[in-house]
């Protein structure tokens, strides 16, 4: 659940007007929130560089995919 308030908040930053104003776009957000949502165990940096690529995509896939309407009422 605190994962879907997170998304629903990055979703409010991705709208045209807002990236027009802060220039974050949805790759910027993914970049900038992976590596707090998401961390690798691996001590080795070649594994965690290939991981945080993988774990960019996966926020920003969240970012822009994730159904967050159900939260509407709420927030």
């Amino acid at each position: 659940m605190v994962l879907c308030y997170l998304i629903r908040f990055l979703q409010v930053f991705v709208q045209p007007a807002n990236v027009a104003v802060t220039k974050m776009d949805v790759s910027n957000l993914a970049m900038v929130m992976a590596p707090n949502c998401l961390r690798c165990q691996s001590d080795d940096p070649r594994i965690i560089f290939e991981n945080t690529r993988k774990e960019m995509s996966f926020i920003r896939v969240l970012i822009q995919h994730l159904d967050t309407s159900f939260m509407e009422a709420v927030l």
